[in-house]
């Protein structure tokens, strides 16, 4: 992983002091973070903590991506190095990188390192060589400049550029929307991102695509609900020969067998597999193909949601090795908040508990002190409307969530449930029942108020 030089500079709007982190190597098989931050436009920027101005610290970069045997060397023209400054830079760079690589990983293309003449020209090597083909970056520059024409556009002209724009606005749409407004969001502006979001949801009540797909979460909500009930209605004695009988039933729903993996994946372990063999075995002959094919679905099903998870905890465990290495890591903290979900919780959450019964002093109290900052974090940046759901998850019996709900649900009003939508999905894939559960009877007890 790269040194993070820490520097502090006069911000370029109101001129105070202002701690800044500077990176010149990136190697996206060590710091895979620092590369999703250069391709975000994100890397070597730091809002103002004082009025928020985004200030990019020009440095010499250099890219590294063994796995695509790819070097890239980038030094901005802004900075005037002479040619021997650069040559120098760059040695150091090259140093840096060499010191970390694994014995016998050093290869001939290391020798001549390619050369981007703006930040955008590295950008774009960096994305032809993930596949990404100059059309492809084309339609995505066309994306950014109709969302650009919609955020500069008034509310009363917004029907009209829907509907002249219709047919360009689809998921990539959507996404390049989405990924200004983190953008937008890890630079501490939080008005540009509320315009922007109100916007973006007015887009998706106008437009064709965007119409389908609130119909289609709506469908799925009430898939999930549905599935939900049926798992609850089993009760705490339920086994695994109920949950074979309620897979059986939805042979013929892949939504609903989906719904139900996801939310009970810990229910389906090598011993109800096992069972189902044996179940299998000794059904009648007509009914063994049907019941082979849920079981291979449950399976396939499984092996998708454990392989998702495994590439969440991987990346969830890097970045901490990150924070936990960091000399600012409430800077590091700030950059990357939407990385920091429920997973990255419980990575974090587990090696306390594990430096903790090592009885390692040290370890603990670091990865205490990190997961309160974190804890700090992420409260200062959450809507008003999650941290109050966040709130009900948290308290200790429906009775007192429902009474919290009649004291505080008003100060709300309805977009409470329009953030219980965005929940839901972060909530579906945990495979946790209870949590559902209180989820579910939180919502209805919501809906009460203002569906």
């Amino acid at each position: 992983m790269s040194k993070v030089i820490q520097t502090t500079i006069q911000c370029i709007q109101c001129r105070q002091p202002v701690r800044a982190s500077v990176q010149g190597l990136i190697d996206a098989a060590q710091d895979p973070q620092a590369k999703i931050a250069m391709l975000a436009g994100r890397l070597n920027v730091t809002p103002c903590p004082n009025c928020g101005a985004p200030n990019t610290i020009l440095t010499p970069l250099l890219f590294h991506d063994g796995s695509k045997e790819l070097l890239i060397s980038y030094v901005p023209m802004e900075l005037g190095m002479s040619k021997d400054a650069q040559e120098k830079a760059m040695g150091e760079l090259m140093r840096e990188l060499t010191t970390n690589l694994p014995q016998g990983a050093f290869k001939a293309y290391m020798l001549q390192p390619r050369q981007a003449l703006t930040m955008q020209g590295l950008v774009e090597q960096v994305l032809q060589s993930d596949g990404v083909t100059p059309e492809m970056m084309e339609a995505q520059r066309n994306r950014v400049r109709l969302v650009e024409t919609f955020i500069q556009s008034s509310p009363d002209q917004l029907p009209d550029l829907v509907k002249q724009n219709d047919d360009k606005i689809d998921a990539g749409f959507f996404q390049t929307m989405t990924l200004i407004i983190q953008q937008l969001a890890a630079e501490g502006r939080e008005g540009a991102v509320e315009q922007i979001i109100e916007i973006q949801n007015r887009i998706v009540e106008l437009s064709t695509f965007g119409k389908e797909l609130l119909e289609e979460n709506r469908l799925q909500e009430e898939i999930v609900a549905a599935v939900a009930s049926d798992v609850n209605a089993l009760g705490q004695g339920a086994t695994r020969e109920d949950f074979r009988k309620l897979a059986v039933k939805y042979a013929e729903d892949d939504q609903r067998l989906q719904a139900l993996v996801g939310l009970i994946r810990p229910v389906f372990d090598y011993t109800f597999f096992q069972d189902f063999s044996t179940y299998i075995a000794q059904a009648p002959a007509e009914e063994r193909d049907k019941l082979t094919d849920v079981r291979e679905q449950l399976l396939e099903l499984t092996a998708m949601i454990d392989q998702q998870s495994q590439i969440a905890l991987q990346e969830a465990a890097g970045f901490l090795r990150v924070l936990l290495s960091s000399p600012d890591p409430d800077a590091l903290i700030a950059e990357n908040l939407p990385a920091i979900d429920y997973t990255f919780m419980q990575v974090l959450s587990a090696n306390v508990q594990e430096a903790q019964r090592r009885g390692d002093l040290n370890a603990s109290a670091k990865l205490k002190d990190l997961y309160n900052r974190v804890v700090s974090a992420l409260q200062a940046n959450m809507p008003p409307e999650l941290r109050f759901i966040n709130e009900l998850l948290s308290a200790p019996s429906n009775d007192v969530a429902r009474d919290m709900i009649a004291q505080r649900a008003s100060e709300f009003g309805p977009p409470l449930l329009d953030a219980m939508g965005a929940v839901e999905d972060q909530l579906a894939g945990q495979g946790n029942p209870a949590l559902l559960e209180r989820f579910n009877f939180v919502r209805q007890q919501v809906t009460q108020m203002f569906g």
